[in-house]
């Protein structure tokens, strides 16, 4: 949290941010808190338009073991989350 510039004047990345509820290797609070303070101190600016997002998925942890269904979802929010920062189209 040190490092989230709290006197940027340009725009921060599009973020996303992914964490499991039940991971027993990395404490999910430590992306809910870094979501939380990139929007409270980034987000807030009049400058900053793209997304700062933070996907917490229920009922799993570091991936090991994760359905196929889960799996899906999450790349498909992956591959939504990174064609709608970049401005991709699909015609």
């Amino acid at each position: 949290l040190q490092n989230i510039p709290t006197d940027l004047d340009k725009e921060y990345p599009a973020t996303l941010i992914l964490t499991g509820d039940h991971d027993d290797r990395v404490s999910p609070w430590h992306s809910l808190k870094f979501v939380a303070t990139l929007q409270e101190f980034v987000g807030k600016k009049a400058t900053q338009t793209k997304p700062l997002f933070a996907r917490i998925d229920c009922k799993s942890g570091h991936g090991a073991g994760k359905p196929t269904t889960k799996i899906i979802e999450e790349h498909a929010d992956i591959y939504s989350f990174a064609a709608q920062s970049s401005g991709a189209s699909f015609n």
